[in-house]
Protein backbone atom coordinates (compact mmCIF):
# COMPACT_ATOMS: atom_id res chain seq x y z
CA UNK A 1 0.00 0.00 0.00
CA UNK A 2 1.60 3.35 -0.90
CA UNK A 3 2.09 5.73 1.97
CA UNK A 4 0.57 9.10 1.81
CA UNK A 5 3.18 12.04 2.67
CA UNK A 6 2.22 15.48 4.74
CA UNK A 7 1.85 18.00 2.62
CA UNK A 8 4.24 20.20 4.62
CA UNK A 9 6.68 17.77 3.94
CA UNK A 10 6.14 18.04 -0.03
CA UNK A 11 6.70 21.30 -0.18
CA UNK A 12 9.70 22.20 2.38
CA UNK A 13 11.27 21.41 -1.61
CA UNK A 14 9.61 24.01 -3.42
CA UNK A 15 10.61 26.72 -0.51
CA UNK A 16 14.32 25.80 -0.49
CA UNK A 17 14.74 25.96 -4.36
CA UNK A 18 12.96 29.07 -4.29
CA UNK A 19 15.62 30.50 -2.07
CA UNK A 20 18.36 28.97 -4.13
CA UNK A 21 16.95 30.79 -7.24
CA UNK A 22 15.88 34.26 -5.31
CA UNK A 23 20.44 34.36 -4.57
CA UNK A 24 20.57 33.24 -8.28
CA UNK A 25 18.34 35.83 -9.93
CA UNK A 26 20.23 38.56 -7.79
CA UNK A 27 23.25 37.01 -8.63
CA UNK A 28 22.30 37.13 -12.40
CA UNK A 29 20.71 40.56 -12.15
CA UNK A 30 24.20 41.75 -10.79
CA UNK A 31 26.20 40.12 -13.16
CA UNK A 32 23.87 42.04 -15.84
CA UNK A 33 24.03 45.57 -14.25
CA UNK A 34 27.72 45.07 -13.77
CA UNK A 35 28.20 44.31 -17.16
CA UNK A 36 25.99 46.80 -18.80
CA UNK A 37 28.18 49.59 -16.66
CA UNK A 38 30.82 48.34 -18.06
CA UNK A 39 29.40 48.73 -21.82
CA UNK A 40 28.87 52.30 -20.43
CA UNK A 41 32.16 52.70 -19.95
CA UNK A 42 33.43 51.32 -23.06
CA UNK A 43 30.64 53.26 -25.12
CA UNK A 44 31.84 56.39 -23.25
CA UNK A 45 35.78 55.64 -23.61
CA UNK A 46 35.35 55.05 -27.52
CA UNK A 47 33.51 58.02 -27.96
CA UNK A 48 35.68 60.53 -26.40
CA UNK A 49 38.64 58.80 -27.92
CA UNK A 50 36.92 58.48 -31.45
CA UNK A 51 35.96 62.99 -30.94
CA UNK A 52 39.95 63.50 -30.03
CA UNK A 53 41.15 61.55 -33.08
CA UNK A 54 38.27 63.82 -35.02
CA UNK A 55 39.53 67.19 -33.59
CA UNK A 56 42.89 66.24 -34.43
CA UNK A 57 42.63 65.18 -37.57
CA UNK A 58 41.25 68.60 -38.44
CA UNK A 59 45.15 70.07 -38.82
CA UNK A 60 45.65 72.35 -41.26
CA UNK A 61 46.30 70.90 -44.40
CA UNK A 62 49.11 73.46 -46.21
CA UNK A 63 50.84 73.57 -43.15
CA UNK A 64 51.31 69.57 -43.07
CA UNK A 65 51.89 69.53 -46.90
CA UNK A 66 54.36 72.17 -47.27
CA UNK A 67 56.11 71.74 -43.79
CA UNK A 68 55.08 68.68 -42.65
CA UNK A 69 54.02 70.14 -39.32
CA UNK A 70 50.78 68.70 -37.52
CA UNK A 71 48.88 71.65 -35.72
CA UNK A 72 45.64 72.29 -35.37
CA UNK A 73 44.48 76.26 -36.09
CA UNK A 74 41.55 76.47 -33.17
CA UNK A 75 40.48 79.48 -34.38
CA UNK A 76 38.92 77.70 -37.53
CA UNK A 77 39.23 79.96 -39.83
CA UNK A 78 37.19 82.63 -37.64
CA UNK A 79 38.63 86.16 -35.62
CA UNK A 80 38.28 83.58 -32.51
CA UNK A 81 41.42 83.17 -30.46
CA UNK A 82 40.15 81.38 -28.06
CA UNK A 83 39.62 77.30 -27.15
CA UNK A 84 35.91 77.62 -26.60
CA UNK A 85 35.72 76.51 -30.24
CA UNK A 86 37.58 73.44 -30.10
CA UNK A 87 35.75 72.14 -26.72
CA UNK A 88 32.60 73.25 -29.10
CA UNK A 89 34.12 70.44 -31.59
CA UNK A 90 34.81 67.97 -28.96
CA UNK A 91 30.89 68.28 -27.03
CA UNK A 92 29.81 67.68 -30.63
CA UNK A 93 31.76 65.14 -31.97
CA UNK A 94 31.32 63.35 -28.39
CA UNK A 95 27.83 63.86 -28.58
CA UNK A 96 27.67 61.90 -31.88
CA UNK A 97 29.69 59.05 -30.92
CA UNK A 98 27.34 58.25 -27.80
CA UNK A 99 24.79 55.94 -28.16
CA UNK A 100 21.90 58.49 -27.21
CA UNK A 101 22.72 62.42 -26.03
CA UNK A 102 20.47 64.21 -23.54
CA UNK A 103 18.13 64.89 -26.34
CA UNK A 104 15.95 61.34 -26.34
CA UNK A 105 17.04 57.94 -26.73
CA UNK A 106 17.65 55.89 -29.96
CA UNK A 107 16.44 52.20 -28.78
CA UNK A 108 14.07 51.91 -25.77
CA UNK A 109 15.75 49.06 -24.92
CA UNK A 110 19.32 49.90 -25.12
CA UNK A 111 20.32 49.51 -21.42
CA UNK A 112 23.71 51.49 -22.56
CA UNK A 113 22.53 55.08 -23.20
CA UNK A 114 24.53 57.71 -22.72
CA UNK A 115 25.32 61.60 -22.71
CA UNK A 116 27.76 63.55 -22.27
CA UNK A 117 27.43 65.18 -18.83
CA UNK A 118 30.61 67.81 -18.22
CA UNK A 119 33.50 68.04 -20.20
CA UNK A 120 37.10 70.41 -19.89
CA UNK A 121 39.83 71.23 -21.09
CA UNK A 122 43.05 70.75 -18.79
CA UNK A 123 45.43 71.65 -20.61
CA UNK A 124 46.15 72.50 -24.29
CA UNK A 125 49.84 73.35 -25.94
CA UNK A 126 50.10 75.96 -28.87
CA UNK A 127 52.78 76.53 -31.29
CA UNK A 128 54.38 79.63 -29.36
CA UNK A 129 54.17 78.24 -26.23
CA UNK A 130 57.67 77.97 -24.76
CA UNK A 131 58.89 80.83 -26.33
CA UNK A 132 57.80 79.25 -29.56
CA UNK A 133 59.41 75.72 -28.34
CA UNK A 134 56.66 73.42 -29.19
CA UNK A 135 56.83 74.39 -32.40
CA UNK A 136 60.28 74.10 -33.10
CA UNK A 137 60.33 70.58 -31.03
CA UNK A 138 57.82 69.36 -33.65
CA UNK A 139 60.41 70.70 -36.43
CA UNK A 140 63.35 69.03 -35.04
CA UNK A 141 61.31 65.55 -34.21
CA UNK A 142 60.44 65.72 -38.15
CA UNK A 143 63.91 66.16 -39.38
CA UNK A 144 65.32 63.31 -36.96
CA UNK A 145 63.63 60.86 -38.34
CA UNK A 146 64.32 61.99 -41.86
CA UNK A 147 68.52 62.23 -41.64
CA UNK A 148 70.57 60.27 -39.78
CA UNK A 149 73.26 61.96 -37.67
CA UNK A 150 76.16 61.92 -39.75
CA UNK A 151 75.08 64.90 -41.65
CA UNK A 152 74.58 66.29 -38.46
CA UNK A 153 78.03 65.51 -37.28
CA UNK A 154 79.70 66.79 -40.34
CA UNK A 155 78.27 69.93 -40.06
CA UNK A 156 79.14 70.27 -36.47
CA UNK A 157 82.76 69.69 -37.56
CA UNK A 158 82.78 72.39 -39.74
CA UNK A 159 81.08 74.71 -37.51
CA UNK A 160 83.80 74.15 -34.93
CA UNK A 161 86.30 74.96 -37.47
CA UNK A 162 84.47 78.13 -38.71
CA UNK A 163 84.44 79.20 -34.70
CA UNK A 164 87.97 78.33 -33.68
CA UNK A 165 88.97 80.50 -36.46
CA UNK A 166 87.02 83.07 -35.93
CA UNK A 167 85.07 83.34 -38.86
CA UNK A 168 82.21 85.27 -37.01
CA UNK A 169 83.75 87.06 -34.15
CA UNK A 170 86.74 88.83 -36.25
CA UNK A 171 86.53 92.03 -37.50
CA UNK A 172 88.82 92.42 -40.55
CA UNK A 173 87.42 95.60 -41.51
CA UNK A 174 88.91 97.08 -38.37
CA UNK A 175 92.27 95.60 -38.77
CA UNK A 176 92.38 96.69 -42.68
CA UNK A 177 91.21 100.19 -41.74
CA UNK A 178 93.57 100.16 -38.64
CA UNK A 179 96.95 99.31 -41.47
CA UNK A 180 95.40 101.98 -44.56
CA UNK A 181 95.63 103.97 -41.49
CA UNK A 182 99.16 103.19 -40.99
CA UNK A 183 100.04 103.71 -44.66
CA UNK A 184 98.24 106.79 -44.67
CA UNK A 185 100.44 108.15 -41.66
CA UNK A 186 104.14 107.16 -43.35
CA UNK A 187 102.71 108.71 -46.54
CA UNK A 188 102.45 112.14 -44.81
CA UNK A 189 105.10 111.68 -42.16
CA UNK A 190 107.17 112.13 -45.67
CA UNK A 191 110.94 111.47 -45.94
CA UNK A 192 113.89 113.63 -45.73
CA UNK A 193 115.61 115.56 -48.82
CA UNK A 194 118.41 116.11 -47.26
CA UNK A 195 117.84 120.24 -47.39
CA UNK A 196 117.35 121.98 -44.15
CA UNK A 197 114.64 124.99 -44.10
CA UNK A 198 115.19 128.77 -43.12
CA UNK A 199 114.86 127.41 -38.78
CA UNK A 200 117.30 124.21 -39.75
CA UNK A 201 115.15 121.72 -39.42
CA UNK A 202 114.97 118.91 -42.18
CA UNK A 203 112.76 119.15 -44.93
CA UNK A 204 110.69 116.36 -46.06
CA UNK A 205 108.56 115.69 -48.78
CA UNK A 206 105.41 113.12 -49.28
CA UNK A 207 105.94 109.28 -50.27
CA UNK A 208 105.02 108.54 -53.72
CA UNK A 209 104.02 104.93 -54.20
CA UNK A 210 101.56 103.15 -55.51
CA UNK A 211 99.78 100.44 -53.67
CA UNK A 212 98.54 97.54 -55.92
CA UNK A 213 95.79 97.10 -53.47
CA UNK A 214 94.16 100.46 -53.57
CA UNK A 215 92.58 98.90 -57.02
CA UNK A 216 91.34 96.15 -55.71
CA UNK A 217 89.90 98.29 -52.25
CA UNK A 218 88.46 100.66 -54.83
CA UNK A 219 85.78 98.12 -55.59
CA UNK A 220 84.34 97.55 -52.26
CA UNK A 221 82.52 100.71 -52.61
CA UNK A 222 80.38 98.86 -55.37
CA UNK A 223 78.62 96.18 -53.56
CA UNK A 224 78.71 92.48 -54.05
CA UNK A 225 75.20 92.16 -56.01
CA UNK A 226 76.80 94.45 -58.67
CA UNK A 227 79.90 91.83 -59.12
CA UNK A 228 77.05 88.77 -59.68
CA UNK A 229 74.57 88.38 -62.75
CA UNK A 230 71.74 85.93 -61.60
CA UNK A 231 69.92 84.44 -65.30
CA UNK A 232 66.75 85.45 -64.27
CA UNK A 233 67.39 88.38 -62.02
CA UNK A 234 67.07 89.38 -58.33
CA UNK A 235 63.49 88.85 -57.02
CA UNK A 236 61.60 91.83 -56.15
CA UNK A 237 58.98 90.44 -53.89
CA UNK A 238 58.07 91.64 -50.79
CA UNK A 239 55.84 91.31 -47.64
CA UNK A 240 54.29 93.04 -45.17
CA UNK A 241 56.31 92.64 -41.84
CA UNK A 242 53.69 93.78 -39.24
CA UNK A 243 51.16 90.84 -39.93
CA UNK A 244 53.77 88.13 -38.98
CA UNK A 245 54.37 86.49 -35.60
CA UNK A 246 57.77 87.88 -35.28
CA UNK A 247 56.32 91.49 -35.30
CA UNK A 248 53.53 90.49 -33.27
CA UNK A 249 53.16 90.05 -29.00
CA UNK A 250 52.87 86.31 -28.76
CA UNK A 251 51.36 85.85 -24.93
CA UNK A 252 51.69 82.80 -23.27
CA UNK A 253 48.15 80.97 -24.03
CA UNK A 254 48.76 77.58 -23.33
CA UNK A 255 50.22 75.20 -20.67
CA UNK A 256 53.62 74.54 -22.65
CA UNK A 257 55.50 71.12 -22.98
CA UNK A 258 53.24 69.72 -20.27
CA UNK A 259 55.73 67.28 -18.76
CA UNK A 260 56.72 66.50 -22.32
CA UNK A 261 60.92 66.86 -23.20
CA UNK A 262 61.80 70.21 -25.03
CA UNK A 263 64.29 71.03 -27.20
CA UNK A 264 68.12 71.02 -25.94
CA UNK A 265 71.19 72.84 -27.78
CA UNK A 266 72.21 70.17 -29.70
CA UNK A 267 68.80 70.11 -31.42
CA UNK A 268 69.37 74.13 -32.73
CA UNK A 269 71.24 72.26 -36.04
CA UNK A 270 68.35 69.77 -36.53
CA UNK A 271 66.48 72.72 -36.38
CA UNK A 272 68.53 74.81 -39.19
CA UNK A 273 69.02 71.32 -40.96
CA UNK A 274 64.73 72.06 -41.42
CA UNK A 275 64.57 75.24 -42.60
CA UNK A 276 67.48 74.26 -44.75
CA UNK A 277 64.72 71.19 -45.83
CA UNK A 278 62.17 73.24 -46.32
CA UNK A 279 62.56 76.87 -47.62
CA UNK A 280 63.93 78.31 -50.54
CA UNK A 281 66.86 80.29 -51.06
CA UNK A 282 68.88 82.08 -53.76
CA UNK A 283 70.16 79.01 -55.42
CA UNK A 284 67.15 77.29 -54.95
CA UNK A 285 64.47 79.64 -54.99
CA UNK A 286 60.89 78.56 -53.95
CA UNK A 287 59.09 80.57 -56.04
CA UNK A 288 56.01 79.70 -55.42
CA UNK A 289 56.49 81.27 -51.85
CA UNK A 290 55.57 84.91 -50.76
CA UNK A 291 59.17 85.37 -50.65
CA UNK A 292 61.54 83.44 -52.57
CA UNK A 293 64.48 83.82 -50.56
CA UNK A 294 63.34 82.04 -47.07
CA UNK A 295 66.18 81.94 -45.64
CA UNK A 296 67.80 84.55 -46.65
CA UNK A 297 64.69 85.98 -45.20
CA UNK A 298 65.32 83.94 -42.08
CA UNK A 299 69.10 85.10 -41.33
CA UNK A 300 68.56 88.80 -42.06
CA UNK A 301 64.95 89.54 -41.43
CA UNK A 302 64.06 92.41 -43.83
CA UNK A 303 60.57 92.83 -45.83
CA UNK A 304 62.00 91.83 -49.55
CA UNK A 305 64.47 89.47 -50.93
CA UNK A 306 66.47 92.24 -52.77
CA UNK A 307 67.96 93.28 -49.06
CA UNK A 308 67.69 89.97 -47.52
CA UNK A 309 69.93 88.25 -50.06
CA UNK A 310 72.21 92.12 -50.42
CA UNK A 311 72.43 91.80 -46.02
CA UNK A 312 73.33 87.46 -46.40
CA UNK A 313 75.82 88.35 -49.16
CA UNK A 314 77.66 90.65 -47.32
CA UNK A 315 77.69 88.39 -44.59
CA UNK A 316 78.77 85.77 -46.46
CA UNK A 317 81.31 88.06 -47.80
CA UNK A 318 82.69 88.80 -44.33
CA UNK A 319 82.79 85.29 -43.07
CA UNK A 320 84.97 84.33 -46.37
CA UNK A 321 87.06 87.07 -45.96
CA UNK A 322 88.15 86.43 -42.31
CA UNK A 323 88.94 82.74 -43.36
CA UNK A 324 90.68 84.00 -46.25
CA UNK A 325 93.00 86.97 -44.10
CA UNK A 326 93.77 83.70 -41.26
CA UNK A 327 94.61 81.35 -43.83
CA UNK A 328 96.87 83.99 -45.77
CA UNK A 329 98.70 85.17 -42.61
CA UNK A 330 99.33 81.31 -42.04
CA UNK A 331 101.05 80.50 -44.98
CA UNK A 332 104.80 81.05 -45.32
CA UNK A 333 105.09 80.66 -49.32
CA UNK A 334 102.26 83.43 -49.91
CA UNK A 335 103.06 85.89 -46.77
CA UNK A 336 106.76 86.37 -48.11
CA UNK A 337 105.42 86.66 -52.02
CA UNK A 338 102.91 89.49 -50.28
CA UNK A 339 106.50 90.74 -48.64
CA UNK A 340 108.73 90.57 -51.38
CA UNK A 341 106.30 93.16 -53.83
CA UNK A 342 106.22 95.22 -50.55
CA UNK A 343 109.75 95.28 -50.31
CA UNK A 344 110.04 96.57 -53.77
CA UNK A 345 107.51 99.02 -53.98
CA UNK A 346 109.42 100.07 -50.45
CA UNK A 347 112.44 99.83 -51.94
CA UNK A 348 111.57 101.95 -55.03
CA UNK A 349 110.10 104.61 -53.06
CA UNK A 350 112.83 105.24 -50.51
CA UNK A 351 111.00 104.06 -47.55
CA UNK A 352 111.57 100.90 -45.94
CA UNK A 353 109.10 101.35 -43.16
CA UNK A 354 106.31 100.88 -45.69
CA UNK A 355 107.39 97.15 -46.00
CA UNK A 356 105.63 95.53 -43.34
CA UNK A 357 102.12 97.69 -43.76
CA UNK A 358 102.52 97.57 -47.33
CA UNK A 359 102.79 93.23 -46.84
CA UNK A 360 99.61 93.58 -44.73
CA UNK A 361 97.85 95.85 -47.12
CA UNK A 362 98.42 93.52 -49.90
CA UNK A 363 97.47 91.08 -47.69
CA UNK A 364 94.19 92.16 -47.12
CA UNK A 365 93.31 93.12 -50.25
CA UNK A 366 94.71 89.69 -51.72
CA UNK A 367 92.18 87.81 -49.30
CA UNK A 368 88.86 90.05 -50.48
CA UNK A 369 90.06 89.66 -53.97
CA UNK A 370 89.52 86.04 -53.32
CA UNK A 371 86.77 85.94 -51.11
CA UNK A 372 85.00 88.16 -53.59
CA UNK A 373 85.58 84.68 -55.61
CA UNK A 374 84.36 82.77 -53.45
CA UNK A 375 80.93 83.91 -52.96
CA UNK A 376 80.56 84.32 -56.68
CA UNK A 377 81.38 80.75 -56.53
CA UNK A 378 79.01 79.91 -53.92
CA UNK A 379 76.16 81.64 -55.43
CA UNK A 380 76.54 79.56 -58.77
CA UNK A 381 76.03 76.80 -57.15
CA UNK A 382 79.23 75.18 -56.21
CA UNK A 383 81.24 74.32 -52.92
CA UNK A 384 84.04 76.50 -51.19
CA UNK A 385 86.42 75.32 -48.32
CA UNK A 386 85.77 76.79 -44.90
CA UNK A 387 89.06 76.89 -44.69
CA UNK A 388 91.26 76.80 -47.42
CA UNK A 389 94.51 75.24 -48.64
CA UNK A 390 97.07 76.47 -51.47
CA UNK A 391 95.15 73.42 -53.24
CA UNK A 392 91.65 75.57 -53.53
CA UNK A 393 93.44 78.74 -53.72
CA UNK A 394 92.13 80.85 -56.84
CA UNK A 395 93.99 83.99 -57.21
CA UNK A 396 97.52 84.71 -57.86
CA UNK A 397 99.05 88.19 -55.98
CA UNK A 398 98.98 89.86 -59.68
CA UNK A 399 95.78 87.91 -60.45
CA UNK A 400 94.20 89.71 -57.87
CA UNK A 401 94.02 92.98 -59.47
CA UNK A 402 91.31 91.39 -62.49
CA UNK A 403 88.98 90.17 -59.50
CA UNK A 404 86.37 92.41 -60.96
CA UNK A 405 86.27 91.21 -64.47
CA UNK A 406 86.66 87.85 -63.90
CA UNK A 407 83.24 86.31 -63.74
CA UNK A 408 82.58 83.12 -61.82
CA UNK A 409 81.62 81.38 -64.90
CA UNK A 410 85.13 81.81 -66.18
CA UNK A 411 86.03 78.67 -64.18
CA UNK A 412 83.06 76.89 -65.41
CA UNK A 413 81.14 77.63 -62.50
CA UNK A 414 77.02 76.70 -63.69
CA UNK A 415 74.34 79.42 -63.57
CA UNK A 416 72.41 79.93 -60.40
CA UNK A 417 69.91 77.45 -59.65
CA UNK A 418 71.55 75.00 -62.21
CA UNK A 419 73.88 73.43 -59.61
CA UNK A 420 77.09 71.40 -60.83
CA UNK A 421 77.97 68.43 -60.07
CA UNK A 422 79.66 69.38 -56.64
CA UNK A 423 76.58 71.06 -55.01
CA UNK A 424 74.93 67.42 -53.97
CA UNK A 425 73.29 67.39 -51.21
CA UNK A 426 75.17 64.64 -49.51
CA UNK A 427 77.94 64.30 -47.31
CA UNK A 428 80.62 64.05 -49.81
CA UNK A 429 81.55 67.39 -50.13
CA UNK A 430 80.99 68.67 -46.38
CA UNK A 431 83.54 65.56 -45.20
CA UNK A 432 86.25 67.39 -47.72
CA UNK A 433 85.78 70.14 -45.61
CA UNK A 434 83.69 72.06 -48.56
CA UNK A 435 80.58 73.95 -48.36
CA UNK A 436 77.71 75.04 -50.88
CA UNK A 437 75.46 78.24 -50.33
CA UNK A 438 73.29 76.75 -48.20
CA UNK A 439 75.40 75.01 -46.00
CA UNK A 440 77.14 78.64 -45.45
CA UNK A 441 73.42 79.67 -44.66
CA UNK A 442 72.78 77.31 -41.68
CA UNK A 443 76.81 78.78 -40.71
CA UNK A 444 75.25 81.88 -40.32
CA UNK A 445 72.04 80.99 -38.75
CA UNK A 446 74.32 79.80 -35.76
CA UNK A 447 75.23 83.20 -35.00
CA UNK A 448 71.40 84.35 -35.37
CA UNK A 449 69.71 84.12 -32.08
CA UNK A 450 67.81 80.99 -31.67
CA UNK A 451 64.47 82.28 -30.45
CA UNK A 452 64.60 84.67 -33.30
CA UNK A 453 65.35 82.14 -36.24
CA UNK A 454 62.52 80.03 -34.75
CA UNK A 455 60.26 82.71 -35.00
CA UNK A 456 60.62 84.11 -38.40
CA UNK A 457 60.83 80.60 -39.35
CA UNK A 458 56.93 80.88 -38.11
CA UNK A 459 56.49 83.92 -40.21
CA UNK A 460 57.47 81.94 -43.71
CA UNK A 461 55.05 78.96 -42.84
CA UNK A 462 52.61 81.40 -42.10
CA UNK A 463 52.93 83.68 -44.88
CA UNK A 464 53.13 80.94 -46.76
CA UNK A 465 49.72 79.42 -45.50
CA UNK A 466 47.64 82.33 -45.51
CA UNK A 467 48.50 82.97 -49.47
CA UNK A 468 48.01 79.45 -50.61
CA UNK A 469 44.96 78.44 -48.26
CA UNK A 470 42.94 82.25 -48.73
CA UNK A 471 42.70 82.11 -44.86
CA UNK A 472 44.87 85.42 -44.27
CA UNK A 473 44.23 85.62 -41.00
CA UNK A 474 45.80 82.00 -40.43
CA UNK A 475 48.17 82.75 -36.84
CA UNK A 476 50.50 80.05 -35.59
CA UNK A 477 49.83 80.96 -31.87
CA UNK A 478 46.19 80.27 -32.64
CA UNK A 479 47.33 76.78 -33.99
CA UNK A 480 48.08 73.70 -30.78
CA UNK A 481 49.48 70.11 -30.98
CA UNK A 482 48.76 68.89 -27.32
CA UNK A 483 45.67 68.46 -25.29
CA UNK A 484 44.73 66.94 -22.54
CA UNK A 485 40.72 66.78 -21.81
CA UNK A 486 38.25 65.34 -19.00
CA UNK A 487 35.02 64.07 -20.02
CA UNK A 488 32.16 62.85 -17.36
CA UNK A 489 29.63 60.91 -19.14
CA UNK A 490 26.61 59.25 -17.78
CA UNK A 491 24.25 56.61 -18.48
CA UNK A 492 20.94 56.89 -19.09
CA UNK A 493 19.45 53.96 -16.61
CA UNK A 494 22.95 54.83 -14.42
CA UNK A 495 26.33 54.73 -14.24
CA UNK A 496 29.37 57.14 -14.51
CA UNK A 497 32.35 57.19 -16.08
CA UNK A 498 35.33 59.95 -16.02
CA UNK A 499 37.35 59.38 -19.35
CA UNK A 500 40.89 61.59 -19.12
CA UNK A 501 42.86 61.79 -22.18
CA UNK A 502 46.44 63.05 -23.29
CA UNK A 503 46.93 63.52 -26.97
CA UNK A 504 49.53 64.86 -28.96
CA UNK A 505 50.83 63.94 -32.17
CA UNK A 506 54.27 63.73 -30.97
Amino acid sequence: MQQIRDPLERGSVTIYMSLILAVLLSLFISLIESARVRAVWLVADCGVDLAVYSVFAEYNRKLFEEYDLLFVDSSYGTAETSDRLVKQHLQTYINENLSAGRKGSVIATDLTQTFLEQLDIDQISYATDEDCGIFERQATDFIKQKYGVAYIQAMQREFKKADENGLFTRDVASERESNESELSRIREEGIETGEVDEEGNPIKEEIEFENPADNVNAGRALGILSLIDPPDGVSQKGVKENTLLSHRDINKKGDGYCDRNGCTLTDKLWFELYIKEHCGCYTNRRKEGVLEYQMEYIIAGKDNDTDNLKSVVNRLLMIREAANVAYLFSDPAKTAEAETLALTIATAAGAPLLTEPLKISLMFAWAYAESVWDVRCLLSGRKVSVIKTAVDWHFSLEGMMGYLTEGAAAEGVSAAGDLSEDSDDGLSGIAEGKLGYEEYLMLLLTAEGEKKTVKRMMDIAEMDVRSHSGDYGFCLDDCFEHMKIEAIVSGKRGGTRKVTRDFSYT
